[in-house]
């Protein structure tokens, strides 16, 4: 997995102000990078999250995260193990909905993880959500876009920043720009010969440079 260099993160995301409870959207076709910049925003967010995780699972999401932060503070919703048929435990940082079908199911779950985290006196986490592209293969735009806007304002109420994934190809334009609209900035993604890049742009700011990685 290719890693987005510290500095190229440090001087076109402004980092530290969406570690205050912002949310931030990343958007751009397959192959574009979209999951490696989660899971280092994850990492430079906070010292503890949670993921949303609909088709990862959770030995697989745990791997993955542990280049970018500390994987034994990494809590994940797994909505993908149990449609395979599979639920091996995985300890007390992993709560294991149905399918990315039920979306107050995975609501729940999130809940009863944050929960978990603020017995254990963690008071920032940052929170990802891997993909909405994924939740609307089984719902309608407007139920995920209402379970979006329950989840952030959960996490806002908190102060905890929020980071989710869509695949535009996937989702369809019209999808994505009602699903863009709680969020308190962008970063588009893509990739051509020259490699893959980013583009942040703030929901009331124009958009900045892109920027390889």
């Amino acid at each position: 997995m290719e890693e987005p260099t510290s500095e190229a993160l440090d001087s076109a995301i402004p980092v530290d102000q969406l570690a205050a409870g912002k949310a931030v959207l990343v958007r751009g076709p397959a192959m574009s990078g979209k999951y490696d910049l989660l899971l280092r925003l994850l990492g430079s967010l906070a010292d503890c999250s949670i993921l949303v995780s609909t088709s990862r699972q959770n030995r697989g999401a745990r791997s993955d995260f542990a280049a970018y932060g500390d994987p034994d503070c990494f809590g994940v919703v797994d909505c993908a193990s149990r449609v395979q048929g599979q639920d091996d435990g995985g300890g007390e940082l992993v709560r294991y909905a149905s399918s990315p079908k039920n979306l107050t199911e995975v609501g729940v779950k999130f809940t009863d993880l944050v929960d978990r985290f603020q017995d254990d006196g963690v008071e920032h986490v940052a929170v990802g959500l891997h993909s909405l592209s994924e939740l609307l293969m089984y719902s309608d735009t407007e139920q995920v876009y209402q379970f979006l806007r329950v989840l952030l304002a959960e996490a806002r109420g908190m102060d905890w920043p929020t980071v989710a994934v869509i695949d535009d190809d996937a989702a369809g334009e019209a999808a994505v720009t009602t699903l863009t609209q709680p969020f308190d900035a962008v970063i588009a993604t893509r990739r051509d010969d020259d490699g893959r890049s980013f583009q942040y742009r703030a929901a009331d700011g124009e958009p900045g440079e892109w920027v390889g990685f």
